[in-house]
């Protein structure tokens, strides 16, 4: 099980466990963004939450881009 820290996730209006993204979900955020790298993201682990934020930036997007929303197609 990866590990998981507590960060407030805006979406859930409370402090939630995050975790860091696998490789295959770094990839594919890495193409919904068009960026080479996305190591500072971390994933809310609330159930039906999956909001991703950085580890200093609780709100990074306009919208928020949840972990399930980069598997659908663009």
């Amino acid at each position: 099980m990866a590990r998981t820290t507590e960060k407030y996730c805006f979406t859930c209006d409370s402090y939630e466990e995050h975790r860091k993204l696998d490789e295959e979900e770094q990839a594919k955020l890495r193409r919904r963004l068009g960026r080479s790298s996305v190591n500072e993201f971390l994933v809310c682990v609330a159930p039906d939450c999956f909001n991703l934020r950085t580890g200093w930036n609780k709100r990074p997007f306009p919208e928020p881009i949840r972990l399930s929303e980069l598997n659908e197609p663009e």
